[in-house]
């Protein structure tokens, strides 16, 4: 996922329109995340890396494992602002107006070893979403074996650092859905569930896969 990117960093182009989801986002709530919230992390990012070209040749992956590499003036910063970038590169991803295509035999296999079944992943997803209680995301992931596990993050880190692959995730900040639904947050999560994108998923599950294999 983006792994080949490095300073200057752009936004990602979005798949789809942002008045494209019927029920799920509206407009101004996808412009305002999009346009105003992820662009402004990828300035902020781009501004701290200015004067430190010792990163500037880093993707953001190696740069946020990577912690040792960071300035002490600006490691807490870099990892908040660019764990927003991160982030927000999966969630954007992670949706489809149109989720036409259904889950590789690969991922759901992968799904049904950790949860039994795709039903009982949804439900699991659901929950941990509901019991995240402060600002954060939840992503489904992919570790060192190739197993994944659904894994909640406060604020803007990111499973960078535990070496573990987000598939797909969920932006739980109000600012992804309060304009919509307002306090209805399982509204929103069960609105999500609908538009998964699996062409992604599917695609970052053997991106991870092949990763492991040339470890």
């Amino acid at each position: 996922m983006f792994i080949d990117k490095h300073y200057p960093f752009e936004m990602i182009p979005l798949s789809y329109s942002l008045s494209g989801f019927s029920d799920f986002l509206d407009f101004q709530t996808l412009s305002i995340h999009y346009n105003q919230i992820y662009q402004a992390y990828v300035e902020k990012l781009n501004q701290l890396l200015k004067d430190n070209p010792s990163l500037q040749n880093l993707s953001l992956d190696e740069i946020l494992f990577n912690e040792a590499l960071m300035p002490k003036k600006i490691k807490d910063d870099l990892i908040e602002v660019g764990g927003g970038v991160y982030n927000h590169q999966i969630i954007f991803n992670s949706v489809t107006p149109n989720p036409h295509v259904s889950i590789s035999p690969l991922l759901k296999k992968a799904i049904e070893k950790e949860y039994q079944s795709l039903n009982n992943f949804y439900q699991a997803f659901k929950q941990a979403c509901l019991n995240h209680h402060e600002c954060g995301f939840v992503f489904l992931v992919c570790d060192q074996n190739g197993d994944v596990k659904i894994r909640k993050t406060n604020g803007n880190l990111t499973t960078v650092k535990d070496n573990l692959y987000p598939l797909l995730g969920i932006d739980l900040f109000e600012h992804a859905y309060f304009l919509k639904y307002k306090h209805q947050k399982k509204a929103y999560v069960d609105n999500f569930l609908k538009y998964i994108c699996f062409e992604f998923a599917n695609q970052e599950y053997e991106a991870c896969l092949k990763a492991i294999k040339k470890q």
